[in-house]
């Protein structure tokens, strides 16, 4: 006996669950960051060459 073959509605399912998955992850993974990036003094953020002031930007550009 073979399994039932998957219909479109399982596939959309599928789909919206792996959609929803990754936009979880990433805003995990944005958070983490930012706590990172808060906790990080002045002279470290030179460092890195960006400006306390630029941190929710770069957040927002690299968050998808």
């Amino acid at each position: 006996m073979t399994a039932p073959k998957p219909t479109s509605f399982h596939q959309r399912l599928i789909h919206a669950l792996r959609g929803w998955r990754r936009r979880v992850v990433n805003r995990r993974r944005a958070r983490l960051h930012s706590r990172q990036l808060a906790g990080m003094s002045e002279h470290e953020l030179r460092d890195l060459g960006i400006g306390r002031s630029e941190v929710p930007r770069l957040l927002d550009e690299h968050r998808y």
